[in-house]
């Protein structure tokens, strides 16, 4: 009796990595990447590109405007002048970074920060949140934050997510941050752990994802300077 053809990971990929560039919008990207090149020249930002930033600077968030454009990971790559850059908040006060200073400088448990009880109500409101759908999930993600810690407290390095096995497209799922018109990188969202990892050790120079970029910016040529390699 002949056996049905067994399906391998192989025969998925095709499908699974098309479905996730439709996803991260990789076809408008690589027009907008077409359209930077056209207006701004060769060395012009391309979307989801690998920046080094310090994250020292990075210590305000990206806030996003109740009214007028708003910048997401899905316009990596975007030019933008006008005032969207103005909107912030301070990083080391939104909570998973202060949950990550109050475990790794002042000694309290993960739950003792209340980041576990924070997930927990999020996954009740959206039944999967930062990949975790139930306390096991989140205690695992955890265990792996403390993991990350030790590895970059030894080797005094984040490595750029293009590194990595698990890498899709240039520097997408690193951590994202928008420039703004003073050249200064402001977190967006993906890499909160990681971007106060960073602080808290004192690292002077970490990839990241290109968000937006404020026209000015631009102008001014900070380009050169966040495509330098840490």
């Amino acid at each position: 009796m002949s056996q049905p053809a067994a399906t391998t990971p192989s025969a998925h990929q095709p499908r699974t990595r098309l479905v996730r560039m439709l996803q991260a919008g990789v076809p408008q990207k690589s027009l907008r990447d077409l359209g930077n090149r056209l207006r701004y020249g060769r060395n012009a930002p391309l979307s989801d590109e690998c920046v080094w930033i310090d994250p020292r600077e990075a210590s305000h968030a990206y806030k996003r405007p109740k009214s007028g454009p708003v910048y997401l990971r899905r316009h990596s790559g975007t030019v933008a002048d006008g005032d969207w850059d103005l909107g912030r908040r301070e990083v080391d006060r939104m909570p998973k970074i202060s949950a990550c200073f109050r475990h790794f400088v002042d000694g309290e448990s993960w739950e003792e920060t209340g980041i576990i009880d924070e997930m927990l109500a999020r996954i009740d409101k959206h039944g999967l949140f930062d990949g975790c759908r139930n306390r096991a999930d989140v205690i695992a993600r955890y265990e792996g934050i403390d993991r990350m810690f030790d590895n970059v407290a030894r080797t005094r390095r984040l490595e750029p997510v293009a590194s990595r096995p698990e890498r899709f497209r240039r520097e997408h799922g690193g951590v994202l941050v928008h420039i703004d018109r003073d050249g200064r990188p402001m977190l967006a969202g993906n890499g909160n752990h990681r971007l106060a990892i960073a602080r808290i050790l004192g690292l002077e120079r970490i990839p990241a994802q290109l968000g937006a970029l404020h026209r000015r910016a631009w102008d001014a040529g900070v380009m050169e300077e966040l495509r330098r390699p840490g």
